[in-house]
This record gives C-alpha cells, structure tokens and sequence, in this order.
C-alpha cells in the first residue's frame, strides 16, 4: 500500500511540473502559477509527513536528531508567489532558485539524519533490535477460493476479488480485447468491402471458436479457459446486436430467437462449469451491448423487452443456484440504465407497452427475492453471511421500485396508483402467508408481511385530492416513524422515511398545477418534517436507534423545514421588519427545540441536524446585510430592525455553544458556527464602521477565553482551522477594502482601526500558538506570525503616511513611491531589532529566528527592489538606516545557544 501510495504521489507530482511547463509555452501563466502552487504544497505536505516519521523514529530509538526548520521554504515560496504575481522575474528565479537549495539541504539533513539512527541501532543488543523491529508475519495470498467461499460473499468482496486478485494481465487482456471487438465491428460496418453478412458472419465465427477454445482447456486451465468462453460469448451478443441494428437480421423475432441461441450455451455453460465468473462475464457484457450500436438508438420498448430476457436467463441461473451477487447485479444494471434509458427516451404513446414491461421485470424480481428467501430457510444461518444492505434490498427494492417507477408513469392517475398499491399488497401477503405456513426464517416472512403493509399504507394518501394527498403521505410518514421508534422496527422508519420524500416530491407536482401557494401543504409539510426531528431525539430509547444514514436524513428534513418555515413566513409576515422577524422567529423556535431535547439528554442525533437546520438561517442573515450596505456602511431601516438582528446573532451563539460537547468533537463547525453569529451580532454596534463593528464581540469573546485558563474546552474552540482562516481573511480584506480605516484617526496606533487592527493580530498569533499542538507545523506558525506582523504593521505606517504627507494607500503606485519604501525598510528592520533583542535576552531561539526571517526579507527587500525602483537619497538613507540596524542587531542580540521555545501555551 505505501509503495503503491508513493507511486501514485510520483505521478501527481509529474503530472503538475508537465502541465505547469504546456501552460506556460501555451502563454496561461495563471495555470501554471496554479500548478506550482500545488507542486509546493504537495511536497511540503509530503516533507511534513517524513518529517513526523523521524521524530516518531528518534523518539522509538532515542536518538536526537538534528533540527530540520522548513521555514526557509516557507519564505522562499512566499517571495517567489509573490514575485509572480508582481511579475518581477528575477525575484521569481531567485525564490525558485532558493526553494530548491533549501529543500535539497533539507533532504540532506534528513539523510543524515537517517544515517545517524541506523549507526545507533546498530549498536543496540541484537535482541532489543529484533524486538524493535519485528516484521510482521508474512500471510500467504490465496489465489483462488472455493465457489462456496464465493457463493457467501457480497457483491462488493466479489469485486475487490476480481479485481485486485487472480491474475490481472488476464483480466486486462479481456478487457481490452471486447473493446477490440466494438471497434472492429464498427470498422467492419463502415469500411470493409465485404458484404455486411460476411463481415458479421466471420466476426461470429471467430467469437465461437473461441468460446469452443476455452471450454476445450477448461480442465488444463480453468481460469484461463473461463476468460476465453466469456470474451467468445461477448463477442456473439455484440455481433448480434450489430446484425439486428444494421438489418441483416431483418427483424425482432428472428433476432429474440438467435438471442436465445446465444443465451442457452451461456446458461448451460454457467451451470454445468459451476462458474459464477463467466455468468456475470456474459450478462454484464449482454446489458452494455446496446451502447454499443454504430446506427440508431432503440426504442425505449425494445431496451425495456431485451433487458427483460436477460433478467429471465438471470433468474433461471439463480433459481439453480445460490448466486445472489448475480441477482444484485440484474437488479442495479435495470434500475439504473434500463430506467433511465426508460425516462429518457419514452414517449407517452408507449406507456401502456412500457407499463407491462415494468410489471413483468418486477414479476422476475419478486420471484427472485422469493427464491432468495427459500435459499435463506434452507440454509444454516451460522454459516450464511447475510448481508441486510444488499439482501434484503432484494426483496424490498425491487417491488418498491418496480411501483415507483409505475407511480410516475401514471402519475395523474389517481385509480391506476391506487389499484396497483392493492395488487402489490396482495400479491405480498399471499406470499407471507406462503413463508408463514412453510417455517421460513421469522424474519423473512416478516419482511414480505412489511411490504404488504408498505402497499397498503400508500392508499390512503393516494385516493384524497390534491393538496391533501401531499398532506396525507407527510401526516402518515410522521405516524409511523413514530411508531416505528415505539416498536423498534427498522422496516418501519424506512418506510416512513420514503413516505416523507414521497410527500416533498409531491409538493413540487401540485404547486406545478395550481397557480396560487400552497401554503397550507407547505406548513404541514413543515411541521411534519421538525416533529419528525424532534420526536427522534425526544428519548434515549429512540435515540439509540438511530443509525448514521437515519441521522443523515434527519439532518436533510432539518435543512429542508427551515427552507420551507424562511418562506412560509415571508408569506405571512408584511412589512418592513419581514425578515429580521424571520430570523428571530426560527432562532427562537430553534432555541426552544435545543433546550428540550438538551434536557432530554440528546447527542449527535441531535447536533448534527440542529447544524444542518441553521445554514439556511445563516445563508439569509448573510443575504440580509449584504443587502443594507451601501458605500461600506450599513443602513437599517430602524433601531427596532438593529436590535431584533443583534438579538438574532446572540441566539445563534447560544445555538452553536450548546452543548459545548459540540466543540470538543466538531470544532471546526463550531468555531466557524459561533464567530460568524458572533460577527453577524457584531455588526449591529456601530454600523458606520462595519469592519471594526464585526469583530468587538469575537474579540471579547477571545480575551474571555484566553484568560479562562481552568477550563481547556474553550481553547481547543480556538485550535480551530476555520477560526485561523475566518481571522486571517479579516486581516487581510480589512485593511484592503475598509472605507473607514481613517475614522477617528487623531495619531498612528491610537484610533479604532489600528487599535482593532492590533487586538486581532494578538489574537491570531494566540491562536497560531495553539495551533502548534493540534500539529501545525512550527515553520508555517513562525512565517504566519512573521506576515501578519509585517502586513499589518506597514498598513498602519501607510495610513500614517497618508494622513500626513497625502501619499498613495492601495495603489500601485506605492512601489514606486521612495518615501513609502524608505518607512516600510526602516519599519521592518526596526521590528527584526525588537523580536531579535528580546529572544537575545529570554534566549529564546525560535523567536530570535522569527526577528531573523523578518531581516531576509528586509534584505531582500533591499536588494531586489530598493536598488532600483526609488530615488538616490531615499536609496541611501534606507540601505545606510537598514545596514545601521543590523549591526546594532549583530552587537546586542546574538543568537541564543539554548533551544527553548517561544510558543508556549498561555
């Protein structure tokens, strides 16, 4: 698995450098920024990843290793994306140039690092290395199995086994050559100048005798032999489907009967050979050979009738014998290309054929999930591996699907759905009383008496008139997911749980028929998709029934309620606080919910719809204000309006914050969950301001969990990935596209902005502090902190600049600009003198790094920018100023021997 892993990161890694090369001699020099981009990341993730393996080596051997910083890499990277965004093509070779030395300095210290383990190793005691290093025992790989080890197993193990065991030169050879066999029939179709019967006639020759081949080495090579009667068999379907669709047999009849020529040596062969392999080798090849046809589609008819005489030759298989992975298969290749070829290419005037087809191939299905049931009571069910998902879905999907499909043809035929729901559910209950009598397994018979019941539980909801039909599959859906947990019967909620969608893909069918709203189906539909939330979480009994996929769609019915109660009420709601009310309305409603079922001690079942159900709230919270800014300022319609949405955002907090077991497993959702509320409530305070607006409560929030240091569940909040990007996305946009960063600017640093500006970078080098223990690397921590110093810092000596000397601010022409560059020099080497004094005097190494990769950039700075792109006494005074600096650096700030560590946890 690691070398095929390896292999796979090679080809990637290839694939980026020769698109990235085509891109750039193509002049679309984004893609290849896109793909370098992607090329760095990938090998840093990859030097991460060996980098964890050392240190989990020399912690194993006890053996300390040579430090191996990557912020080199880090910084050259940095320079050499930002040099390509500037377009500056010597700083662009340089960065490259750069990242290359020091990765491959990085795999050198690594080497020897690797050298320095294993000389350590070597002197350990023999036995304390055998110990250390056992291999672990080799397991025989079996190259074949018994049938009755391939009969039990599922559908799923028979296709891991085909594919990734045998031999798969054999199975890529016959792959390969039925693909040869398509393209040489439509070769010989267009171009050979033979007549049409000859051409297929040869083709049908050579297919039997290789058919005739394999069966004649079956005992020398069974796998072999099987390979070849499968690629011969394949080769007759699809010379037989080109002879039907080219005319040369001239019509249906004729070519059923050779069909059925060609299916009985099939069967017989499957039978007599025991071979499962070459049963599904020629029936899968049978159900794709339509899509193979050069001339013309078929008819949805025609598809319809030939995959229902494959299904009879599968059924007379299965009926023989116990290969039910073959069944499923049938199953799967009919619903999705038969029905969908069925959907996409019928026409109306064929409904009555289509509709005896899909009765039939149901007739075959319910006869093969019958079979399958025999088979199961006759077996010993210690040694049968039964498998609920696929087995009982072949006796419970079919008849279902079967229905479905018969619903949406005779969809506006009240009578038609009604009857056909009375015959599935006698049909059914005939069969149970069959099973009942013959002591089948218990559970089997249960199973055909739940269908039985599932047909006529439809009903009733189908014979009430319009809307109330809607209402009536969403009422009954509601009643027996209820009794469902009461009684503890899975066949039951599943049941329940089609019947809700049955109900909300109805809704869209009648609203498409009536022209006014219909908001009385929809409260209903609503109401019956919350209750159904609610009721499952209202217990621990009920609780511990529900499954991953169940939770899954209760989330789905929580998304789906909140989306109906948005616009319920703004149907209902008039007036120009329409949709703060909204929200208050549902957050509360929400509230309520999430303090009942908290204290009916609800878990995840709960938390994950609750999450689920407040997107939509905040997907128009966020469409709300977007909608009351105009020119960077937020305009409400009144203070009422202002205080109603802080109200919302304070709610959406608590929503989020409890239960605070959320934050402990789902920190991420929840720290993205909490800020964003936190932000929206933010905004009411001084909208005039709206970047600073945003961010008071987070901050306060942040400063109370910072000094709350008894309780580590709220800084494993702010160990969150999405709280960093959420505070690094402020940094930057703010001081890019505030119009009110000089509100209130009386001097640099003391107005609201800067100061604002300066809590969240203590924030946010807090956070990346944290980070450190969730496994952020320690060299992108140093570069993070090391870029929001820099970016954040020079933005308040620009808007300083502006203020006093009127120079440029977000323009380009700032590059230019000698007085801007001379005061970003001064500034960043004046903060590399601090950083490095104080590390100097604490001896703390990492920061004296830290204020180290502050002065590379400031010689870099120098130059590659300065030396040519500002004025000769600007020029002067920043390498004189910058050069002064340094040397006081070298005198009073050496670097520190110890190795202790700036980013401890506050």
């Amino acid at each position: 698995m690691l070398k095929r892993q390896n292999e796979i990161r090679m080809i990637w890694l290839m694939v980026l450098i020769i698109v990235a090369v085509s891109a750039w001699f193509l002049d679309i020099r984004i893609l290849t920024y896109i793909c370098g981009i992607a090329f760095v990341m990938s090998v840093m993730q990859y030097a991460d990843g060996i980098s964890h393996s050392m240190d989990d080596l020399s912690q194993k051997s006890h053996v300390s290793l040579q430090p191996t910083s990557k912020v080199p890499l880090y910084l050259s990277s940095f320079f050499a994306l930002v040099s390509g965004v500037m377009d500056w093509h010597l700083g662009l070779t340089i960065g490259i140039t750069a990242w290359i030395f020091f990765f491959l300095r990085w795999l050198k210290r690594i080497e020897n690092s690797l050298v320095h383990v294993e000389l350590k190793l070597q002197q350990q005691p023999f036995a304390a290395h055998q110990d250390n290093l056992q291999l672990p025992p080799i397991v025989p790989i079996v190259a074949s199995q018994q049938l009755s080890e391939n009969s039990e197993q599922s559908l799923s193990e028979q296709i891991k086994q085909w594919i990734f065991q045998g031999n798969p030169v054999l199975k890529v050879a016959i792959v390969v050559l039925v693909i040869g066999v398509v393209l040489l029939l439509r070769f010989a179709t267009e171009h050979w100048q033979l007549s049409l019967v000859m051409k297929l006639a040869i083709v049908a020759l050579v297919s039997g005798s290789v058919s005739v081949l394999g069966y004649a080495l079956y005992k020398n090579n069974r796998s072999f032999a099987l390979a070849l009667e499968g690629l011969g068999l394949a080769g007759l379907f699809l010379t037989l489907f080109f002879a039907y669709y080219n005319s040369v047999i001239p019509n249906i009849t004729i070519a059923s009967i050779c069909f059925i020529a060609v299916m009985l040596p099939t069967l017989w062969l499957s039978l007599k050979q025991q071979s499962v392999e070459l049963a599904i080798m020629a029936m899968v090849i049978a159900y794709l050979a339509p899509f193979t046809l050069p001339v013309r589609d078929a008819t949805a008819v025609e598809f319809i009738a030939y995959y229902l005489v494959i299904n009879v030759a599968v059924a007379i298989l299965s009926t023989l014998r116990p290969w039910k992975f073959l069944n499923q298969i049938a199953f799967l290749m009919t619903v999705f290309f038969g029905g969908g070829y069925a959907l996409y290419k019928g026409y109306i005037t064929e409904k009555n054929q289509l509709t005896a087809l899909v009765l039939a191939h149901s007739a075959v299905f319910i006869w093969l999930g019958f079979r399958f049931s025999q088979l199961i009571a006759k077996a010993d069910l210690s040694e049968f591996k039964f498998k609920p998902a696929l087995d009982i879905a072949l006796i419970f999907g079919a008849p279902i699907v079967g229905y479905a499909f018969l619903y949406v043809m005779h969809i506006d035929e009240t009578l038609w759905q009604a009857g056909l729901s009375l015959i599935f559910a006698i049909l059914f209950a005939l069969l149970y009383q069959f099973l009942k009598r013959s002591q089948t397994v218990d559970f089997i018979s249960q199973s055909y008496l739940s269908l039985a019941l599932i047909f006529l539980a439809l009903i009733p909801p189908i014979l009430l008139p319009d809307q109330w039909s809607v209402m009536g599959w969403a009422i009954e859906g509601l009643l027996i997911f209820t009794f469902s947990l009461y009684q503890q019967s899975a066949m039951s909620r599943y049941l329940a749980m089609g019947l809700l969608v049955v109900a909300g893909l109805s809704s869209f069918h009648s609203v498409a028929e009536h022209s006014t709203f219909p908001s009385t189906m929809y409260w209903v539909l609503s109401v019956c998709y919350l209750l159904v939330v609610i009721i499952a979480n209202c217990t621990e009994k009920f609780q511990q029934q529900l499954s991953t996929a169940t939770i899954t769609f209760l989330s789905f019915l929580s998304f789906s309620s909140t989306i109906l109660l948005i616009v319920l009420l703004q149907y209902e709601i008039h007036g120009k606080l329409t949709d703060v009310l909204v929200l208050l309305i549902i957050s509360t409603l929400y509230l309520i919910i999430n303090e009942l079922l908290l204290s009916a001690k609800a878990t995840w079942s709960w938390l994950i719809p609750k999450w689920a159900g407040l997107v939509p709230i905040y997907i128009y919270a966020t469409l709300l204000v977007v909608g009351y800014s105009e020119q960077g300022y937020l305009v409400w319609d009144s203070s009422i309006e202002r205080v109603c949405f802080a109200v919302v955002g304070i709610l959406f907090t608590i929503l989020w914050l409890r239960p605070l077991m959320g934050v402990r497993a789902e920190k991420e959702w929840v720290s993205l969950g909490t800020l964003s509320s936190l932000a929206l409530a933010s905004l009411t305070i001084f909208p005039t301001m709206p970047f600073i607006s945003m961010v008071i409560l987070p901050l306060v929030f942040c400063a109370w969990c910072y000094w709350k240091v008894e309780d580590s569940d709220w800084k494993i909040f702010w160990q969150a990935r999405s709280t960093l990007l959420l505070t690094a996305a402020w940094i930057i946009c703010s001081q890019l596209f505030s119009q009110q960063a000089f509100y209130g600017y009386v001097f640099p640093i003391l107005n609201p902005f800067d100061l604002v500006s300066l809590a969240i970078l203590a924030s946010f080098i807090w956070m990346l502090s944290l980070q450190i223990k969730t496994g952020l690397d320690k060299g992108m921590v140093a570069v993070l902190m090391v870029l929001s110093l820099l970016w954040l810092s020079s933005y308040m000596v620009l808007r300083a600049l502006h203020v006093y000397l009127g120079t440029p601010i977000n323009e380009l022409a700032i590059w230019d600009h000698a007085i801007i560059q001379l005061s970003l020099t001064l500034l960043w080497v004046s903060l590399a003198f601090i950083t490095m004094s104080i590390a100097s005097r604490k001896q703390l190494r990492a920061m004296w790094i830290l204020g180290g990769s502050i002065l590379v950039i400031v010689t870099l700075k120098l130059v590659l920018f300065d030396l040519s792109h500002i004025g000769t006494l600007t020029r002067v005074i920043s390498f004189l100023g910058a050069g002064f600096i340094m040397l006081v650096i070298a005198y009073i700030a050496p670097m520190p021997e110890g190795e202790k560590e700036i980013l401890k946890s506050q």
